[in-house]
């Protein structure tokens, strides 16, 4: 362990000759972002706050940055919210007891919660990033919430500074590079790749977070980036655009399924495969494919040990939240199906908990959604399942994205699927809802389902 906490501590250690270098390109330089720690770090310790979570209210990258410094200087431990609405933030205030919210936005914050001033940078002290042990968590944050409700997971420098090492490694990121990212930073995925990961590199990531397909195109062309990270709404919404982005040398997706089509139109488009990493907030990063070169298994990353139990993926990794309930060996059974290629690498089948019982027979939800998807009329859909009406067993249910009618749909699905795997509830939609880092929003599903939904 002390080994891994003198990585740690080196990797996010000021490096003088790179002080007045941009870590937001065209914002704050690195020198900025260690007074911000400085200044945290200080003001938690003497303030009433001290002892208690902070709340990091915020997407400027280089204030949860400077808030992950002063956390490992010995600061306040951190939580990130699932959103910044402002019944979220005080929701989860109210569950991890945090004292005061780090923020840059015009919030109303929860009654006796404090917003952390960040003024006096003289008079603060400088923040070492070696004083928290490296295996205990210092930060928690949320899934997405696209199986289920948003839970809660604790990380430690171990799981988060050693897998943005770890990136920076495989990937090659170095001081040169720009990144630009549409995958706001609250969720594991975004903090990864668009704090932790440029930091440690020490190179540059953009501070704007684009969203539409213009504004995506060119932010990165006038910050001549080098490494885009989008998700696969991103690279969806890119699929219908001509563009060319002339710099670029990695592009990475993640948090949920990229179309091999999207991927591809991607890659012709600026010469760059995607890179699609696999994982989750609990797990961290389990392994990567790249379509653009064929590939349709999963090579994991060379820290991961993994092995298929009952059909399912189990995994041993120095990511893995604490928490997780491993066995003797120290593999933890994901809830995705999956099979050995005997090469070294996986193939993924989909969710173990989307098979369901629907008249007494085992039914694979990710079987008929890509049945369904298959259709020329289907743009998008999401295939769920639902306790029924009865309360026995289940209902299977499905949002579609399509021009057509109800009337239509209903013979379509007809046509490819079996009886038994009829959806019961079908609503047309404008798109498949997906939470602010681009995963499927289960929530926002099943209230579209229940305010919406029709019997087919």
């Amino acid at each position: 362990m002390k080994g891994t906490k003198q990585n740690i501590a080196q990797a996010l250690a000021p490096i003088p000759e790179l002080m007045r270098k941009e870590y937001i390109l065209g914002g704050q330089t690195y020198q900025d972002v260690f007074d911000l720690a400085s200044v945290i770090s200080s003001w938690t310790t003497i303030e009433h706050a001290k002892g208690k979570p902070l709340c990091l209210a915020t997407t400027d990258k280089a204030l949860l940055m400077a808030a992950v410094l002063a956390s490992l200087d010995g600061g306040p431990l951190l939580v990130l919210p699932a959103s910044l609405a402002d019944a979220v933030i005080a929701e989860t205030c109210k569950m991890t007891g945090a004292g005061a919210v780090l923020t840059d936005q015009s919030i109303a914050l929860p009654r006796g919660i404090r917003s952390v001033p960040l003024q006096n940078k003289k008079t603060a002290a400088p923040v070492r990033s070696s004083r928290r042990t490296t295996d205990k968590p210092f930060l928690w944050l949320y899934t997405g919430g696209s199986t289920g409700a948003p839970k809660l997971w604790p990380k430690t420098p171990d799981n988060l500074i050693g897998e943005a090492l770890n990136l920076k490694n495989v990937f090659g990121i170095h001081e040169n590079d720009i990144l630009v990212s549409t995958v706001p930073p609250l969720h594991i995925y975004g903090l990864l790749f668009s704090v932790l990961l440029p930091f440690v590199s020490r190179a540059s990531i953009s501070g704007t977070i684009p969203y539409f397909p213009r504004e995506i195109i060119r932010t990165v062309d006038r910050a001549k980036g080098t490494v885009f990270i989008g998700s696969p709404m991103h690279y969806r919404a890119l699929a219908t655009s001509s563009f060319h982005m002339a710099h670029l040398n990695h592009a990475f997706s993640s948090g949920g399924f990229l179309e091999e089509s999207h991927s591809l139109h991607f890659t012709r488009a600026t010469d760059t495969g995607v890179i699609e990493v696999y994982g989750s907030t609990e797990t961290g990063g389990i392994a990567t494919r790249c379509r653009a070169e064929g590939k349709s298994e999963w090579q994991p990353f060379s820290c991961v040990r993994w092995t298929i139990d009952n059909d399912r993926l189990s995994v041993a990794s120095p990511f893995l939240s604490p928490d997780l309930p491993v066995n003797k060996k120290g593999f933890f059974t994901t809830g995705d199906k999956a099979s050995d290629t005997g090469k070294g690498t996986f193939m993924l089948h989909g969710r173990a908990d989307g098979i369901v019982k629907i008249g007494g027979k085992r039914v694979d939800m990710s079987v008929i959604e890509q049945k369904i998807k298959s259709l020329p009329s289907i743009t998008d859909a999401w295939v769920l399942s639902l306790p029924s009406r009865s309360g026995r067993e289940h209902d299977i249910a499905a949002l579609v994205v399509t021009k057509k009618t109800l009337t239509y749909l209903r013979k379509a699905f007809a046509r490819v699927l079996e009886p038994t795997h009829m959806p019961r509830r079908i609503v047309l939609v404008s798109a498949i809802p997906t939470t602010l880092s681009g995963k499927r929003d289960h929530q926002a599903a099943l209230s579209v389902l229940n305010e919406q939904g029709n019997k087919a």
